[in-house]
């Protein structure tokens, strides 16, 4: 008898640590994921770096509000098929609220309005309107590239902030001399374009702004090619 006391006594012993162990393992196992997700709710709460663009905003925002904004310009396109960079300069014209005109002066007296979905090509002392008839005329859609940079464009000289993010990611440099560099790379989600083409994923933009003024625009493609805008504000 008092052997198999001592053996129902052992058992209920080791039951209960084994209960015991049990529960308080649980009961880690519990914490842990309070402390989980406790953690992951801190983590959401914090706005993320990525997405305050408030310093972009800053950048961007002596622009907003302009309705018409004209700047002339030199442009340098740098190719692999050209031993020489090709010289171009003229005028980039804004007008509210979607329209940009580039008149070429030389070396091809040309004039590119983009309005809406369009691009028109007049001869370069036409002042395009609803009479005017172009050399050519196509439609944005077949172009990507020149839609998205439409798109840029329009949205850096409404200093529209809420615009650019949804076709570019960026990165934001403050240089010396009260200078900034922004530079632009394009999304894969890009809600623009369905299918986004090689050249236009791998695309680089870079733009300079100094005094509260964009001084030059780098646009750096694949295989070398490259352009590089300079802006004259005299």
């Amino acid at each position: 008898m008092p052997l198999s006391i001592r053996i129902i006594g052992t058992i209920s012993i080791t039951s209960g640590m084994i209960i015991n162990l049990m529960s308080h393992r649980k009961l880690i196992s519990l914490k842990i994921k309070l402390n989980s997700l406790l953690l992951l709710l801190i983590l959401f709460s914090i706005p993320s770096q990525a997405q305050d663009h408030s310093q972009l905003q800053q950048l961007l925002s002596p622009f907003s509000g302009i309705p018409h904004i004209k700047l002339a310009y030199q442009e340098k396109r740098f190719s692999i098929f050209f031993k020489q960079p090709r010289l171009y300069q003229g005028t980039i014209e804004y007008i509210s609220p979607d329209t940009l005109i580039k008149s070429v002066e030389t070396p091809d007296r040309k004039k590119f309005v983009l309005q809406q979905n369009t691009l028109s090509i007049y001869e370069h002392n036409i002042e395009p309107d609803d009479t005017s008839d172009p050399i050519n005329k196509v439609s944005l859609d077949d172009y990507p590239q020149l839609k998205q940079l439409k798109t840029l464009f329009i949205a850096l000289f409404q200093g529209d902030t809420d615009q650019l993010v949804k076709f570019y990611q960026y990165k934001i440099h403050h240089l010396a001399n009260n200078t900034t560099r922004l530079v632009l790379k394009s999304l894969l989600n890009n809600p623009l374009i369905d299918d986004i083409p090689s050249s236009l994923s791998k695309q680089q933009i870079d733009i300079v702004f100094q005094h509260q003024r964009i001084i030059k625009i780098l646009m750096k493609g694949l295989g070398g090619e490259r352009s590089e805008v300079i802006f004259n504000y005299e």
